[in-house]
């Protein structure tokens, strides 16, 4: 992985931070990238608003690498559920989609799970209510939505299918368990800081729970929200078998994102794409920085290469 400012590439990586037009004399073939995989929140779209869509600019970039020859796709930390409305909205077809950090992978032309990888619930619900009664937790169910405890905060209509005991919460294996800390509901006054505050408060509560790191592995979004998957569960995991899936190499590949559940996709592929809204450390784990979501990021690095 190069740092900001230093070139290391390794032949054939796509230049991605040098115009077209500079590179046209030198530019071999096979050196854009045969898969493009896109986060979708904080990437394709803002995260505000229930399911934004993305903008006419990065639809047609992403309908002009396709037109290349590239296959794109998206790697996301949502369920199958709420991630095909982005999907279809993006005009992808024919692919197979990394959905809930890595956990579970969809065949959007099939309508069928490729694999999801389980975790037992049970004892990570039982350290984390230990420390904190009031926190609400929320399970995937197949590819129907989840089931939720009283306490968890349910912001949007879809993909809730209904409350549950802690006790039936864990009774099945699952894809992905969420915690979320009490008082977790974004609303319209929710402020900057507000979100900075619960962030602080689950960091304390992972830490205080002692979850199993042989177990579990835990992504820690912006506002606190709490992903568990298995150990070894990832984006990085993901994107690496369904490039495996398709014959395309970690060099061939570039990925774009904006957050901490984007690290280890970017640790794996051939080149990497933060966006320019990311934190310090998500930017400097990247190849290159980009634009912000609002700015249209994604579009401007695939107008250089396609």
């Amino acid at each position: 992985m190069s740092t900001p400012g230093h070139d290391d590439r390794r032949p054939g990586a796509p230049r991605i931070g040098v115009p077209r037009a500079a590179e046209d004399d030198d530019r071999r073939p096979g050196a854009a990238p045969r898969l493009v995989v896109l986060d979708l929140d904080g990437t394709v779209v803002p995260y505000s608003g229930k399911f934004l869509e993305p903008s006419p600019r990065v639809r047609k970039a992403i309908a002009r690498a396709i037109e290349a020859g590239a296959t794109v796709t998206v790697a996301t930390g949502r369920a199958v559920w709420t991630t095909l409305p982005t999907v279809r909205m993006l005009g992808l077809s024919g692919i197979e989609l990394v959905c809930s950090d890595g956990a579970v992978g969809y065949d959007l032309d099939t309508d069928q799970v490729i694999f999801r990888v389980l975790i037992d619930a049970k004892p990570a619900v039982d350290a984390l209510a230990a420390i904190a009664p009031d926190a609400g937790f929320a399970v995937e169910h197949e590819t129907d939505g989840y089931l939720y405890t009283a306490e968890f905060p349910l912001e949007h209509s879809i993909g809730y299918l209904r409350e549950v005991s802690r006790d039936e919460l864990v009774a099945q294996p699952t894809a992905r368990l969420i915690c979320r800390v009490a008082g977790d509901l974004h609303t319209e006054n929710t402020t900057l800081e507000d979100l900075r505050a619960r962030r602080r408060e689950a960091e304390v509560l992972l830490d205080r729970a002692g979850l199993s790191s042989a177990e579990y592995h835990v992504e820690l979004g912006y506002s606190g929200w709490m992903d568990i998957t298995r150990a070894g569960v990832n984006k990085g995991s993901g994107v690496a078998r369904l490039a495996a899936n398709l014959g395309i190499t970690a060099e061939e590949t570039l990925v774009i994102g904006d957050a901490g559940n984007d690290l280890a996709m970017f640790a794996w592929a051939g080149h990497s794409v933060a966006m320019g809204q990311a934190a310090d450390p998500i930017k400097a784990a990247a190849d290159e920085v980009t634009a912000t979501v609002e700015e249209d990021g994604v579009a401007l690095i695939l107008e250089k290469l396609f």
